[in-house]
């Protein structure tokens, strides 16, 4: 039976967890070229899913995990390149294009979600710290952090609404407020969080792969021209 390690976001722990359940899906598209072959398609693209039920032997909670490929999409070797994300409890993705500073305080963050929502807010907040620093982002605070890498545009304008929730959050957490943290603003700035992180992290990567792919497509085309 496949074992994988993973932090369980119900008790936030993390454990060698056993498949319990599993499911496969597999999709094919023809695409046709009729200036080519009116009779058959140019090739046929194929999308693969796969859904993988993990259970933890702490709390016997379960964790959802999917994973997908296209095989428009590989690796240099050939292979087709894998995406995996939870989907199951919600308010983490996997993205890999993180460095490990950054990482290691969002997954503390996500540890104590269930069990401290002040604690998780403030590992969330140390997590764009930790984001901050490896930008080199100037300013005396977070918030003036955040401003900054704006002004670079690493960070878009909208972000400064996020941003001024989370430091808010943030400061009431940090200062031991009387303030209850519910499981859904908990949810949301984790939420948060991670569209920060995406947009810092990994949508350039996305776009730098795509640009490189479309720059190998028309180097092939003018090759098949020639």
């Amino acid at each position: 039976m496949k074992e994988k390690v993973i932090i369980c976001l119900h008790c936030g722990n993390k454990t060698s967890m056993k498949v319990v359940a599993n499911h496969d899906l597999m999709e094919h598209e023809e695409i046709w070229d009729y200036s080519v072959n009116y009779y058959s398609p140019a090739y046929i693209t194929s999308f693969f899913k796969q859904w993988e039920m993990y259970l933890c032997p702490v709390c016997t909670e379960v964790t959802i995990q999917r994973t997908t490929s296209f095989s428009e999409e590989t690796e240099p070797n050939g292979n087709p390149i894998k995406y995996t994300d939870t989907i199951f409890p919600l308010g983490f993705s996997e993205n890999k294009h993180l460095p490990s500073p950054v990482r290691d305080a969002f997954e503390a963050a996500l540890k104590v979600r269930n069990l401290d929502g002040a604690v998780c807010i403030m590992a969330l907040r140390r997590t764009l710290e930790k984001m901050c620093k490896h930008k080199n982002a100037k300013g005396k605070d977070l918030f003036s952090k955040l401003k900054d890498l704006q002004s670079e545009n690493i960070l878009p304008p909208i972000m400064e609404g996020i941003s001024y929730i989370l430091r808010k959050e943030g400061n009431s957490a940090a200062h031991a407020d009387d303030k209850e943290f519910s499981s859904e603003t908990v949810k949301l700035m984790i939420e948060f969080t991670e569209v920060i992180l995406d947009y810092v992290y990994s949508l350039p990567a996305k776009i730098e792969k795509a640009q490189l792919k479309l720059n190998q497509d028309v180097i092939s085309n003018e090759e098949s021209e020639l």
